[in-house]
């Protein structure tokens, strides 16, 4: 039985498609990235611990640089924050935009894990958006088909 290959239109508009949503991801992960590298450290005051399992969530509040105070929920990653208790003060890292949205512990650095997946898929749909749109080869010449 004799499989059909996609057709060359259809691996084109994949391709193509691809490649912009993979830009589109990376170029949003290096935003990300660089307005977490714009935003501010700052000591919050623990309001709540909450344990689900092996995993600690506090919810904090803090006042940023411009004078808003934020109340937000982190994940613990830090283990020095693990036996952490309501109302013991915490530092965390918010974001240059929308700072109460976006805060972690200082010494967190699970922000940069996006950035490498849509590297990998940008590099991935780059090569096959160049393996769809080049032009085909032309075929051997007959007098070399048989040739070792």
């Amino acid at each position: 039985m004799r499989r059909r290959r996609p057709g060359r239109t259809l691996l084109r508009v994949f391709s193509a498609f691809g490649l912009v949503f993979a830009l589109t991801l990376t170029t949003i992960a290096i935003w990300s990235v660089m307005d977490e590298r714009r935003g501010s450290e700052t000591v919050a005051d623990v309001l709540t611990v909450e344990h689900r399992g092996a995993r600690t969530f506090l919810t904090v509040r803090f006042t940023t640089d411009r004078g808003e105070v934020c109340e937000s929920d982190l994940r613990v990653t830090v283990d020095a924050n693990r036996t952490v208790t309501t109302g013991q003060p915490v530092r965390v890292h918010y974001a240059g935009n929308d700072p109460c949205l976006r805060v972690r512990e200082v010494g967190d650095r699970g922000g940069w894990f996006i950035v490498l997946p849509a590297v990998v898929l940008l590099i991935a749909f780059a090569v096959l958006t160049r393996l769809a749109w080049r032009r085909p080869r032309p075929r051997l010449p007959l007098r070399y088909a048989n040739m070792p």
